[in-house]
């Protein structure tokens, strides 16, 4: 029994001097944690300087709530112009309902206009548009350089005489210079009538508007060989465009040849004929530009004369 003991409970000396130097590991260690308070001065940790900070975020986050908030309910009440919105030159004493809506305009404004002209009312200048109720600024700017209202002719000078006397014979009456003709429905002889168009232009004027199924401004008359700006002035006030009468391509069932234009050559025509192939129907004209054949100018040439419907 005794040896037992002796043998769990008595240390040799390699055990006993490990067992001393613990000891004296412990005693250091506890006398250093209790005179290290005198030497060590801890002070609390200033946090005032964050708190600020911090304070000062979230002023700042409040305030851009706010703004967003105010920008979000100033958008709201302004009339906001549709991506599919078309431009083209308009003459808002004439344009039809369907023409109104291609401009991208509401429902709500488009009565608003159709009941000021129903009563009598006319647009002298393209500022008095801006004056309709409901025609927003932002709206407004973005029609008004397509803006162009035709002079009133008096009924004498629009409407020529059935015949004319002339050294004692009756003659066909010749249309008059003074009146306005619409370069979208007119034949040779009446483009001639006018002072300044002879055959030769004439021919032109013709052979260019059925390759583009249509003018869509009076300024397309300046794309026409030899027919310059100085041409253009001496003949403009003569003539204007019925837009009833452009002819329209559907995107999404034509092929390349029905859009082959002045304005579209085959690669042009055949990608985005091709696009539509791949990806599906076009849901919007702005569509197209995906091509990256179509730039920002081509666009603008080409979409009064095309649909997705």
């Amino acid at each position: 029994m005794k040896k037992i003991v002796r043998d769990f409970l008595t240390f040799n000396k390699r055990e006993r001097n490990g067992v001393f130097v613990l000891v004296s590991i412990i005693t250091v260690l506890v006398l250093y944690l209790n005179v290290s308070g005198g030497f060590v001065k801890n002070e609390p940790a200033d946090f005032s300087d964050f708190d600020e900070k911090v304070k000062k975020l979230d002023a700042l986050k409040v305030k851009a709530t706010h703004s967003t908030s105010k920008q979000t309910s100033e958008a709201s009440s302004t009339t906001v112009v549709s991506l599919d919105a078309e431009r083209f030159e308009f003459d808002p004493n004439t344009l039809a309902e369907k023409d109104w809506k291609r401009l991208g305009l509401p429902d709500k404004l488009i009565q608003t206009i159709q009941r000021f002209l129903s009563k009598g009312g006319r647009f002298h200048k393209k500022e008095d548009l801006k004056k309709i109720y409901g025609m927003k600024q932002e709206l407004y700017s973005s029609l008004e350089a397509y803006v162009s209202i035709e002079k009133e002719i008096s009924p004498s000078e629009s409407t020529p005489s059935p015949a004319i006397f002339k050294e004692g014979k009756v003659e066909k009456d010749r249309p008059s210079s003074k009146r306005i003709i619409d370069l979208n429905t007119a034949d040779s002889a009446l483009l001639t009538s006018i002072k300044g168009i002879g055959p030769f232009y004439a021919k032109n004027i013709i052979k260019h508007r059925n390759a583009l199924g249509g003018f869509v401004s009076k300024e397309q008359l300046m794309e026409i060989w030899k027919l310059d700006e100085e041409k253009y002035a001496a003949i403009q006030q003569y003539v204007f465009v019925d837009l009833s009468k452009v002819k329209k391509i559907n995107v999404n069932t034509c092929e390349a040849k029905d859009l082959k234009s002045p304005y579209i050559n085959w690669n042009m025509a055949n990608a985005i004929v091709n696009y539509r192939k791949h990806h599906g129907k076009y849901k919007t004209l702005e569509e197209i530009k995906q091509t990256d054949l179509v730039d920002e100018e081509t666009y603008r040439k080409i979409v009064p004369y095309l649909t997705v419907e």
